[in-house]
């Protein structure tokens, strides 16, 4: 976290409600995946949500060397408006951890074609 702003890598705890549907719900944790110049010009982070229910899927990513627990969801990604909501700094992943989450999550937006 730099002068109160998420950064890549960063894991801090932000309510989110009112969501709907399978969308994660509640005070939780998040991922700040977005590189700095997303927030630095349009005051937004990209998130993944932590989870810390138990299921096999390729791209539920197990934290690692952190004090926090459960798994990032990198196929919920959201755009959070981190100034117009309370949140906390919780720690931030090793850059190796964030290297790898940034190579796995470039996935979703690859052409199926």
């Amino acid at each position: 976290m730099v002068n109160n702003i998420p950064m890549q890598g960063d894991i801090i705890k932000i309510n989110l409600d009112p969501k709907q549907g399978h969308e994660q719900k509640g005070y939780r944790p998040y991922m700040c995946l977005s590189h700095h110049l997303v927030s630095d010009y349009a005051n937004i982070a990209i998130f993944a949500p932590i989870s810390n229910t138990l299921r096999q899927y390729p791209l539920y990513i197990p934290l690692k060397e952190t004090k926090s627990t459960g798994a990032i969801l990198l196929d919920q990604l959201v755009t959070i408006d981190y100034n117009a909501r309370q949140w906390n700094y919780v720690e931030t992943v090793t850059d190796d951890f964030l290297k790898e989450l940034l190579e796995k999550v470039i996935v979703i937006f690859q052409s199926n074609k």
